[in-house]
C-alpha cells in the first residue's frame, strides 16, 4: 500500500462556489493543500466546466492560508458586493462554516 504522503498532497479544506440563475454556469474553487511542509492555496475559476484562471498561493503555515481561504469565500458569497456575480456555497470540505461565516 501506498503512503499517502507519497501518493500526492493532502487536501485540508474544499470549497465549490457556483453563481446561481446563470446560463455561464460559474464557478470559483478554492483548496487548502499540505505538502512536505508547506500550505498551498489553491483557485480556479471558469465557466461552463471549463477552467479558465488558476492561481496558487505558497504560506508556511495554516493559519496564513486559511486566512486567504476564508476571506476569499468572505469576499465571493458577500450579497453586497460590487460584481454582479453573486456565488453561492454548493460544497464544502470538511462539512464546517469557514470562519467568519455563517
Amino acid at each position: 500500500m501506498i503512503p499517502l504522503e507519497a501518493s500526492g498532497p493532502n487536501v485540508l479544506k474544499n470549497v465549490h462556489l457556483v453563481v446561481s440563475n446563470t446560463p455561464r454556469q460559474t464557478f470559483y474553487s478554492i483548496w487548502i493543500e499540505e505538502h512536505h511542509g508547506t500550505f498551498r492555496v489553491h483557485k480556479a475559476s471558469g465557466a461552463r466546466g471549463r477552467v479558465w484562471d488558476e492561481r496558487v498561493w505558497e504560506f508556511a503555515s495554516l493559519d496564513e492560508a486559511e486566512r486567504l481561504f476564508n476571506r476569499r469565500i468572505k469576499e465571493k458569497t458577500d450579497p453586497n458586493r460590487r460584481s454582479p456575480r453573486k456565488y453561492r456555497i454548493k460544497h464544502l470540505l470538511p462539512e464546517e462554516a469557514p470562519h467568519g461565516t455563517k
